[in-house]
């Protein structure tokens, strides 16, 4: 079986269309009450995500429908993923979480416990198609903290440095900033090494 690329597991938004007007997906129809309900939760969460309409879900679950089975699991599997590495995240005692985000992360996760929510979980394949796409469209609020809290725990793995908790931070803090000094050093190299070269002699002359 070949692994799947991370692009090959994008989920795009559709765009909205004025012109349709569909609300059934696998025989259920979506209530313009539970959509609202689905953008509430997602505004709460981030108030810059876009909102979505019952048409943009039904097309999005009829795209995944016609992906391949291996592939359409996998799209969903990769932002319940995320979650996961949230809840992590929430619950490492060697990670400090902001209040706010983690009041954010507590809405995300509460929605994705529901069994009966826009879509019902025990729809065949799209049963969670409502939970990846919150988790999709939510996910900048929580991006840049995940991405921190992995360096720090493959840091926390590599180097397994010693003292409590904050000291454990500070540690990760200070080899994240020794490694920002270095690439900014080649850098610089680089550049004197461009600017500080001999001139290219002149081959041609133009009269």
């Amino acid at each position: 079986m070949n692994a799947l690329r991370k692009d090959d597991l994008s989920l795009p938004l559709p765009p909205r269309s004025h012109e349709t007007r569909r609300r059934q997906v696998a025989g259920l129809v979506l209530e313009e009450s539970q959509v609202a309900r689905f953008n509430a939760v997602l505004s709460r969460i981030d108030p810059n995500a876009p909102q979505i309409s019952a048409d943009q879900v039904v097309t999005l679950a009829r795209w995944l429908q016609d992906l391949p089975r291996e592939r359409a699991t996998a799209v969903l599997s990769e932002r319940l993923a995320r979650v996961e590495h949230l809840r992590r995240m929430l619950n490492d005692d060697d990670w400090e979480v902001d209040g706010e985000l983690r009041e954010r992360s507590r809405m995300l996760i509460s929605y994705l416990q529901q069994v009966d929510d826009l879509i019902p979980d025990d729809q065949p394949l799209l049963g969670h198609l409502d939970d990846a796409l919150l988790v999709e469209l939510a996910w900048p609020a929580f991006r840049d903290e995940t991405l921190d809290y992995g360096d720090f725990c493959r840091f926390r793995s590599q180097a397994r440095p010693r003292g409590n908790a904050r000291e454990r931070r500070l540690a990760w803090e200070a080899d994240c900033l020794a490694e920002a000094a270095l690439l900014q050093q080649r850098r610089d190299v680089r550049a004197r090494r461009y600017a500080g070269g001999e001139p290219m002699p002149m081959l041609f002359r133009v009269s």
